[in-house]
C-alpha cells in the first residue's frame, strides 16, 4: 500500500548548486515529497539533484527553461505548475534561499492530529541582509518585506496569481489574511539568506523599486540546524 503524502515542499530553482545541498538536507527531515522545477541552470544545480535523487525517492523534478530575465519570469505559472503537481494534502512553499524554524515538524504533526479548521498558515519572516548577524525591518505597506508570509496551505484551493515575479499566494481566488481559516503562528519562523550566505550575496535589492535605504536590526535568536551546521556549529 502507498504511503500517504501528508506535506509536500514545492521550489522554483535556477542556479541553486550552493543553497540546494543545504537545502534538501533540512527539508527532507520533514516532507513526504519535494518539488523542484528548474527554469535553465548553467551550474551543477542539476547534478545536485540527481544525485540527491539516487538516495531520496520523494525527490520529484522538472527542467522547464524560463523565459525572460533571471528574475523577470511566469513566477505564478511555474509556482501552479509545481502545485498540480504536489500529491501532499497540505503544501508548504519554501523557496531555495529558505529554511524554517526546526521546530517545524513538531507543529505540523500536532497539526495534523489536531483536526483544526485552519487551512492556511502563516509563519514570521527573517531575511538576512550582508551577513548572519543584520536583518531587514519589514516595510509596512511592502507585500515583499511585511510580515508575516504565508506558506502552509491545503493543497486544494491554493493557486497563485498568474502574473510575474512578485506573484501572491490565492486561496479559492482570495490572499490569506482575508480568509477566515487561515492562521498566524509567530513562532516558526521562515529564515531568508540570499542576501547573507553564497558565492555572490546582494547587498542590495535589485529586483524590485526599493526604498532608498534599507533598515537592519541585530539578530540575537537562533538559526536553523543545517545553518549552524555550515556555519561550524555557530548559533548566530
Amino acid at each position: 500500500m502507498n504511503k500517504k503524502i501528508s506535506l509536500s515542499v514545492i521550489a522554483p530553482i535556477l542556479n541553486e548548486e550552493f543553497f540546494l545541498p543545504l537545502y534538501l538536507d533540512a527539508v527532507s527531515q520533514f516532507a513526504d515529497e519535494i518539488l523542484l522545477l528548474d527554469g535553465g541552470s548553467q551550474d551543477n544545480t542539476i547534478k545536485i539533484v540527481r544525485n540527491y535523487q539516487k538516495s531520496y525517492q520523494g525527490l520529484r523534478f522538472w527542467q522547464i527553461p524560463q523565459e525572460g530575465k533571471p528574475y523577470e519570469w511566469a513566477e505564478g505559472k511555474r509556482r501552479n505548475f509545481l502545485l498540480n503537481k504536489a500529491k501532499g494534502e497540505w503544501i508548504l512553499i519554501l523557496d531555495i534561499d529558505e529554511f524554517i524554524s526546526d521546530k517545524f515538524l513538531n507543529f505540523f504533526n500536532k497539526m495534523l492530529l489536531s483536526n483544526q479548521k485552519t487551512q492556511v498558515y502563516g509563519f514570521s519572516f527573517l531575511s538576512f541582509w550582508g551577513g548572519m548577524s543584520c536583518v531587514r525591518k519589514n516595510v509596512v505597506g511592502d507585500p515583499c518585506w511585511e510580515g508575516p508570509v504565508y506558506r502552509l496551505i491545503k493543497k486544494k484551493g491554493a493557486g497563485y496569481e498568474n502574473k510575474g515575479n512578485h506573484s501572491q499566494l490565492l486561496f479559492y481566488g482570495k490572499y490569506p489574511f482575508l480568509c477566515e481559516t487561515a492562521k498566524v503562528v509567530e513562532d516558526i519562523t521562515i529564515f531568508h539568506y540570499h542576501y547573507a550566505l553564497g558565492k555572490g550575496f546582494k547587498t542590495n535589492d535589485n529586483r524590485q523599486d526599493d526604498y532608498p535605504e534599507i533598515s537592519v536590526g541585530e539578530f540575537k535568536g537562533r538559526h536553523p540546524a543545517v545553518i549552524r551546521k555550515y556555519l561550524g556549529g555557530e548559533t548566530g
